[in-house]
């Protein structure tokens, strides 16, 4: 069985980290700021996988053209 003791505390002990958090002004993350850095990492990473795609298709045509 659980403690009721026990959950009182925690559940006090989480209000207060809470509260001593917007106290300081730290940030707190949500869902939305996760999705945000992951839309951004592709923004960041996509133009330059299809570059390197672009190059390696183009050599591939090279040699296919040259070494026929």
């Amino acid at each position: 069985m659980r403690n009721p003791e026990h959950d009182e505390l925690a559940r006090r002990r989480a209000a207060r980290t809470a509260r001593e958090a917007g106290e300081k002004g730290e940030p707190r993350f949500t869902w939305a700021d996760t999705l945000a850095m992951i839309i951004a990492a592709y923004q960041v990473l996509l133009p330059v996988v299809l570059a390197m795609i672009g190059v390696m298709l183009l050599v591939y045509l090279l040699f296919r053209l040259l070494f026929r």
